[in-house]
C-alpha cells in the first residue's frame, strides 16, 4: 500500500490556511557588557558603532515548518543576542515552494518571532543593567505589504 504524495501548496494564503502555529522556541537569549574585565580569548567588537543584525533561517521537515530570527545588537555598552523560532505544523506533509516558503517567513512568521525577540533583548539589557535596546517595528513596506488604511466618513 502506497501513501499519497505530500500535496503542493500553491499560494501564500493557502499555506497560511494550513499551518498552524504550535510553539515558539528559544535557540539563543545571551548579553554580555562591555566595560568590566577583559578575558583572554574575547572576541572584541570592531568598531564603535551600534548595529544590529538580523537573520531569517527555515526549515521544512514533513509536516512542520520552523522560521527562525536571530537578532545581535551590539552597543557602546554591551553585545546582546536573541534567536527564537516560530514552529509551525500543517495537518499533512506538504510540499511548499521556495518563493512562497520565503513569503511565508517574511510576512506570516517575522510578525511573531519580533515581539519574542524584542523582550528578550530587553530582559538581556536590564539584567546588564545598561540601556535597552530598540528593535524597530517591523516596516510592512520592507516585506513588500502596504498597511491597511481606515477611511471613515465624516459626518455631515
Amino acid at each position: 500500500m502506497s501513501a499519497d504524495p505530500p500535496h503542493e501548496v500553491s499560494s501564500l494564503a493557502e499555506l497560511q490556511q494550513l499551518a498552524e502555529l504550535i510553539d515558539i522556541i528559544y535557540y539563543e537569549v545571551s548579553g554580555r557588557r562591555s566595560d568590566g574585565f577583559d578575558q583572554p580569548g574575547d572576541d572584541a567588537e570592531e568598531g564603535g558603532d551600534d548595529r544590529a543584525d538580523m537573520q531569517l533561517m527555515q526549515r521544512m521537515e514533513g509536516n512542520r515548518l520552523a522560521v527562525r530570527t536571530r537578532a545581535l545588537v551590539a552597543t557602546s555598552e554591551g553585545r546582546m543576542v536573541a534567536d527564537v523560532a516560530a514552529l509551525f505544523q500543517t495537518p499533512d506533509p506538504v510540499i511548499i515552494p521556495a518563493d512562497i516558503a520565503k513569503r511565508f517567513a517574511e510576512v506570516i512568521a517575522t510578525p511573531v518571532t519580533r515581539p519574542y525577540l524584542r523582550e528578550a533583548l530587553h530582559q538581556s539589557a536590564v539584567k546588564l543593567g545598561i540601556a535597552a535596546p530598540l528593535l524597530s517595528v517591523l516596516d510592512l513596506e520592507d516585506v513588500g505589504l502596504s498597511p491597511t488604511v481606515a477611511l471613515r466618513k465624516s459626518a455631515p
